[in-house]
């Protein structure tokens, strides 16, 4: 039930969520202001607080805040509870929203702490692109769209060749800049819906949506040369053996496409290197 709840929740805008929240608070002030100033309801003004500042922007929490102590004070007022002294509602009003902005931006924090990690468990630390798992999920999905729609797709595996050498003979952070690079390269010729992995060590892969043979070819000659160029500009003596699988009939997985874009790739390897080869399948 909670999960279906969140999941509610992750599906409204930032907008619907504040609306519903000013609706929550008008229905605990009103069941406030009906049961009268004996019975607390402090728990139940936060509780809609804390539904916009998770699920909306930071300052709509803050704003937040203050409208609810204000309604709360109102609702201090409309009860006709007499003070000792007038200014009592003030100061219970004026702590009720340090409560609240405390309560908001520890949860902004805690927020922005899960959104980071969250992306450092699906982004690979030193290029920046998805991790395997990552790539794995995304690319999966767009498979399942594809075999709904009948499109073909390309998978593309990219194995940085003599990757060894330069970590052998110009250090682990000579390594670095290469990986960075090729991660660089690959990112400037392909599309923002294209999806982009590093499988581990040295090897990338990239996944093409409604792509063909024709589309293929035309997208990994550009990315073979640009990194050929970059590969010149750094002065590393490594090459690119790229393995490419044309799906017209989606696999079932994206790992049965990675055996197939894989076992193509190693063809390249047995061939000489530092080229590409095409290969259309149907599974």
């Amino acid at each position: 039930m909670l999960i279906k709840l969140l999941k509610y929740f992750d599906n409204k805008s930032p907008a619907q969520v504040t609306t519903l929240g000013l609706f929550l608070l008008a229905t605990v002030a009103t069941l406030d202001h009906l049961t009268g100033y004996e019975l607390s309801f402090s728990i139940f003004y936060i509780l809609p607080i804390i539904l916009v500042t998770w699920y909306s922007q930071r300052w709509v929490g803050f704003v937040f805040c203050g409208v609810a102590a204000v309604t709360w004070l109102l609702v201090d007022y409309a009860s006709s509870h007499s003070y000792s002294n007038g200014l009592i509602p003030i100061w219970n009003s004026g702590v009720r929203l340090s409560f609240f902005l405390v309560t908001t931006a520890l949860l902004g924090e805690l927020k922005i702490r899960l959104k980071n990690e969250k992306t450092m468990a699906r982004t690979d630390g030193l290029t920046g692109l998805l991790n395997a798992r990552a790539f794995k999920e995304l690319s999966n999905s767009f498979l399942e769209l594809a075999a709904r729609h009948h499109h073909p797709v390309a998978l593309g595996y990219i194995d940085v060749d003599n990757f060894k050498a330069v970590n052998d003979g110009f250090g682990h952070s000579e390594g670095d800049r290469v990986l960075k690079a090729v991660a660089n390269t690959l990112t400037l010729c392909t599309r923002t819906t294209d999806v982009l992995g590093r499988l581990g060590g040295d090897e990338f892969a990239i996944f093409l949506s409604e792509t063909d043979l024709a589309g293929a070819q035309v997208t990994f000659a550009r990315i073979h040369k640009e990194l050929k160029m970059a590969a010149a500009d750094g002065g590393w003596p490594i090459g690119f053996s790229v393995g490419v699988a044309i799906f017209s009939t989606v696999p079932a997985s994206i790992d049965d496409a990675l055996k197939v874009a894989d076992s193509v790739m190693y063809r390249v390897k047995r061939t000489g290197k530092d080229n590409l080869i095409y290969e259309e399948h149907t599974c």
